[in-house]
């Protein structure tokens, strides 16, 4: 009798443990860029046969639905910011986190004509550009072609409007002042 008690225990381990060995183990997808590729391959390379035939690689996405999903990305607008003229200010302390000064374009003649006429000075304090309001790739490679090397991205500007109380763009937020 004690020596079934002694196994009874050891016999219920074995029975739950074994399913979970006989079963390879499975992955989870945490996220999925849409360039995955198997790993099998890499695998392959160092000698190492995984017993898995390869696989045909996975479609890509067609070029139309990437100049679609590009084109949505490039409408930009920046709710209570429009162009016209900004009254000289101080940044306070949030200007002394900036990494770098920040100067916020859009699209239209009077920014395309500021970003002419201050393309120098941005380029040497090393500021970088925001464009934030535009209707389409041509408008955003309108300003590209302006601005020259200057680093560009773009985006909304409402948030840093609100966060500096500026209403009208072109402008330059720097270290110390935000200015036309």
């Amino acid at each position: 009798m004690i020596r079934i008690t002694l196994f009874l225990p050891f016999l219920l381990l074995i029975g739950w443990a074994l399913p979970a060995l006989s079963q390879p183990p499975r992955l989870q997808v945490i996220y999925d860029s849409g360039h995955t590729q198997p790993i099998a391959p890499f695998f392959r390379g160092f000698g190492i046969d995984d017993g898995v035939p390869p696989q045909p690689a996975p479609a890509t996405v067609t070029k139309p639905l990437m100049r679609q999903a590009l084109a949505q990305r490039s409408v930009v607008h920046s709710p209570g910011l429009s162009p016209g003229v900004q009254a000289r200010k101080p940044t306070g302390k949030a200007g002394t986190l900036l990494p770098r000064p920040l100067f916020l374009v859009g699209a239209d003649e009077v920014s395309l004509n500021w970003l002419r006429e201050h393309r120098e000075r941005l380029m040497h304090i090393g500021a970088v550009g925001l464009i934030v309001q535009a209707e389409g790739e041509a408008d955003i490679e309108k300003v590209r072609a302006v601005a020259g090397e200057l680093q560009l991205a773009t985006g909304s500007g409402a948030m840093l409007a609100e966060h500096f109380g500026i209403a009208h763009y072109p402008v330059l937020i720097g270290p110390e002042w935000i200015e036309q």
